[in-house]
C-alpha cells in the first residue's frame, strides 16, 4: 500500500498505544506500516464494551436516526434531556447521518436505525436516562445493520473436521 505522493517526508503518523514498547526505524515502509495500523486500530478499539467506530469498508451503514418522543409523557424524560443537551454534538459528530425528530404524544419513546442495506432496527428507550439514549443512538449508530443469525453449532468453520469436534469427554 502506497500513498499517491512518492514523496514519504510530509507523512507523519503517531504511533498507537499498544506499540509503545516497540522501535520501527525510520523509512517509508514503517510509515506505512503505521498508518495500516491506526486504521486498523480505529475498528478494534473498545470503550466500556461499546465499539467506537463501525464502518463497511469505509462507509458508515446508519444512514438515518429517528428519535420518538412524546412531550409530556414521564418514560419520555431522559429521551427528551438527550435531545437538549447530547443530540445538537451527535449531529455535529456525524454529517453523514440523518436525523430526524418525530413527536408521538401518548407513546413510550424509541430509537429507529435504518440502514443501507434496507434493514432498520428499534430500541426502547422507556424510562432510561439521557447518558444510557446516548449510549443506545451510539450502538445503533455503530452496528452494521445486518440481522442476526442463529449458528447451528458452537464450532464454525469452511472445512469441518472427519473425526468430528473435540470434547472433554473423550474416551479412549
Amino acid at each position: 500500500i502506497r500513498p499517491r505522493n512518492p514523496n514519504y517526508s510530509n507523512f507523519k503518523f503517531s504511533k498507537p498505544q499498544c506499540c509503545k514498547g516497540f522501535t520501527l526505524p525510520k523509512s517509508p515502509a514503517a510509515d506505512v506500516l503505521l498508518l495500516t495500523l491506526n486504521l486498523f486500530l480505529l475498528q478494534i478499539i473498545f470503550s466500556d464494551g461499546i465499539k467506537l467506530y463501525m464502518a463497511l469498508r469505509g462507509v458508515w451503514q446508519l444512514r438515518k436516526l429517528v428519535v420518538s418522543y412524546c412531550n409530556w409523557g414521564g418514560s419520555s424524560r431522559g429521551i427528551r434531556a438527550f435531545m437538549e443537551s447530547e443530540l445538537p454534538a451527535l449531529k455535529e459528530k456525524n454529517p453523514h447521518l440523518e436525523v430526524v425528530t418525530e413527536l408521538n404524544r401518548g407513546q413510550h419513546p424509541f430509537l429507529k436505525g435504518l440502514y443501507k442495506n434496507k434493514n432498520e432496527r428499534v430500541v426502547c428507550v422507556k424510562n432510561l436516562s439521557q447518558d444510557e439514549v446516548l449510549e443506545a443512538a451510539t450502538k445503533l449508530r455503530n452496528s452494521l445493520g445486518r440481522k442476526v443469525v442463529k449458528l447451528k453449532t458452537r464450532h464454525v468453520t469452511k472445512q469441518p473436521s472427519v473425526q468430528g469436534t473435540w470434547s472433554t469427554a473423550l474416551e479412549l
